[in-house]
């Protein structure tokens, strides 16, 4: 099942190059030719099971200290007053440049697998320090957004405990129903520690799974309501189409805008990563 993309349209099963192995090499070639029968690209037949594992876990390490390097950016530009989506968007024009952008890290691949290989290299007594700073950094980013958010409703004099938060997006990706280790869930609970009072809106993500695995309400509409804080937390396709008449119908006066994904119209004045 490696290497398909929840949501994505383009890439899907036949169009994406297949890793394949066995533990001889009868079964890795009986392996090799079932799945060269339906990719249509091909495969690649790896040496032995452990290349093949050990490459399916550093394409996702690579993603998350990637996303790391970006988190890490952001908390740095934050400091020095500048557009970290700003930055990025003049970066991207050179040529070879690794597009990330920042944000939550979760789901059951990207955020799963470093501590496979952090095992692993512990095991034969390797620390990796990379891996283990690029999972610290990405894990620490719900709670940042939770804490520029509390710093701009108190800047704006409001009141924090009994606050009622929009949460736009539960999924732990964009136009995906896949609830699997949502670090949404984090900000959930960090707005809670505060006396906050989060009500998560998803137009896609099954209503029974969220309550069954989370223990929380999640609705498929907005309510039509004021709030004192809002957070876009995923960047689902149906967000992108409210218009900025609608964004700040949802906001009561000096209501403060946490858009996290850099979806929403500028002139909105959302806080921004």
């Amino acid at each position: 099942p490696e290497r398909i993309n929840p949501g994505d349209k383009k890439h899907r099963l036949t169009s994406i190059i297949k890793i394949t192995s066995g533990s001889d090499q009868f079964s890795a070639k009986w392996i090799d030719d079932l799945y060269g029968s339906i990719i249509e690209v091909g495969t690649h037949n790896a040496p032995s099971i452990k290349v093949a594992e050990a490459a399916k876990v550093i394409e996702n390490t690579q993603r998350d200290i990637n996303i790391a390097l970006i988190n890490e950016l952001a908390y740095i530009f934050k400091r020095l007053g500048i557009d970290t989506l700003d930055i990025l968007e003049a970066a991207r024009t050179k040529w070879n440049f690794l597009d990330f952008r920042p944000g939550l890290v979760g789901g059951h691949c990207i955020g799963v697998d470093p501590y496979y290989l952090t095992y692993k290299a512990e095991e034969v007594g390797y620390n990796p320090e990379i891996v283990l700073a690029g999972r610290n950094i990405n894990e620490k980013f719900p709670k940042y957004v939770v804490e520029q958010l509390i710093l701009n409703l108190s800047l704006n004099n409001h009141l924090i405990g009994g606050t009622k938060v929009l949460i736009l997006g539960f999924t732990f990706k964009e136009n995906c129903p896949d609830i699997r280790n949502t670090k949404v869930i984090e900000i959930v609970k960090e707005l809670t520690k505060y006396g906050m009072k989060p009500e998560i809106v998803d137009p896609i993500a099954n209503i029974d799974d969220c309550k069954n695995e989370y223990n929380l309400q999640v609705n498929s509409k907005i309510n039509e309501e004021k709030y004192k804080a809002i957070i876009v937390a995923v960047a689902h396709q149906q967000f992108k189409y409210i218009k900025k008449d609608k964004w700040e119908s949802l906001l009561k006066p000096k209501g403060v805008i946490f858009d996290i994904k850099g979806i929403l119209p500028r002139d909105l004045d959302a806080i921004r990563v």
